[in-house]
């Protein structure tokens, strides 16, 4: 079977990645294809060739007379909308994959799977949630988690590889996001006044149990310049296959950061978690994402609610006090435990923790 990867976005390949090991390790034919420019401007056709090049051959224009696929493979269901219309009419199968949950939220926002071939969705739970507007839709699991069991090492490595400490605990420190829907005005001084004390306390925090501070930012976070003054390594995204992120959580100890869909890798590591709400959660959310987030993220046994696993306000009277209550709360010798909550809770939102997602998402192709 001849298979296309389109990766417009060079986090599309956290995703991506892991679906092409699984071709060629059957023995499919497999293209990457990374348009130049990325529409994030995220160097996708570098990050393609740099980390899936060894694998499959990797370009950055596809012509049919030079690659006719069996199926085209893209991340979500609102990609290259014109490239399918006009290679659809000449026999090209599509299929979406999904990140985060985004494909049920499009699918609540009024999208449809017209124009698509198959859509896989995340799990049988979330899309049981969404209701009959996912029939007929496939649910395979995350394939980016599938690099835990394949190309992402055990603790020991993870730390040589990042040049951490072997001997001291490590604390993954998941920087502020900038919520879609907070005004700039809002997230400012929400930068100025709230998040440079919640770094402050963690850095205390850190300095009195003799851990260690990672912190994993992104270029959209545009993190004050503060931040290299209390965090012992900064790290942003360096690669998606394997990915940076699941590398830091698997050398960590425990991972502290605001109300992200960071809590999907974190529950699947298993590491002990504590989010914070630097706003109410409801405020930052799409319409369509909050009875996701709300079902699967803030109820007891979901992912930012469970035991390894707590959700703390940063608003309020001494609302600081909190949060060094919540660190101090766990021994740092007992951070390891509630992993099989925490994995419970990641399974309900995105499907088996086997390594085997990217398996099931070609034998659908196949049959």
């Amino acid at each position: 079977m001849r298979l296309l990867l389109w990766i417009p976005r060079a986090p599309h390949l956290k995703i991506l990645g892991s679906v092409a090991a699984e071709a060629t390790r059957r023995g499919h034919d497999v293209l990457a294809v990374a348009p130049a420019g990325d529409v994030k401007g995220g160097d996708a056709l570098i990050h393609a060739r740099g980390e899936l090049g060894s694998m499959v051959p990797v370009t950055d224009r596809w012509r049919l007379t030079d690659f006719r696929p069996h199926w085209a493979l893209a991340v979500g269901l609102r990609t290259a909308p014109t490239l399918r219309r006009l290679t659809r009419r000449r026999g090209v199968r599509w299929c979406a994959l999904d990140h985060c949950g985004d494909n049920l939220s499009f699918l609540l926002e009024g999208e449809s799977t017209n124009g698509w071939d198959a859509v896989s969705l995340l799990s049988v739970e979330g899309a049981r949630l969404a209701g009959s507007m996912t029939e007929g839709v496939a649910c395979q699991g995350y394939p980016e988690l599938d690099q835990l069991t394949t190309v992402v090492g055990d603790r020991a490595a993870c730390r040589a590889k990042w040049n951490l400490p072997q001997d001291q605990h490590v604390l993954f420190f998941g920087t502020a996001a900038c919520p879609i829907r907070l005004g700039r005005v809002r997230r400012w001084w929400f930068e100025q006044m709230r998040y440079w004390r919640i770094v402050r306390i963690l850095r205390q925090w850190a300095d009195e149990h003799g851990a260690f501070i990672v912190a994993k930012t992104r270029a959209k976070h545009r993190d004050p310049a503060w931040l290299l003054r209390y965090a012992d390594k900064v790290v942003g995204d360096v690669s998606f296959y394997p990915f940076t992120t699941l590398e830091l959580l698997r050398a960590a100890d425990l991972y502290v950061g605001f109300a992200s869909a960071m809590a999907i890798e974190a529950c699947a590591v298993g590491i002990p978690q504590v989010h914070l709400y630097g706003w109410p959660p409801e405020w930052a959310e799409w319409p369509s994402g909050w009875p996701f987030k709300r079902e699967f993220f803030l109820k007891a046994g979901g992912l930012w609610n469970c035991p390894g696993s707590v959700a703390v306000a940063c608003w309020g009277d001494r609302w600081w006090q909190t949060v060094g209550a919540h660190l101090d709360a766990v021994p740092l010798a007992l951070m390891r435990n509630g992993t099989e909550f925490m994995q419970a809770a990641c399974e309900r939102w995105a499907g088996p923790l086997d390594g085997q997602a990217s398996s099931r998402v070609l034998d659908l192709l196949e049959a």
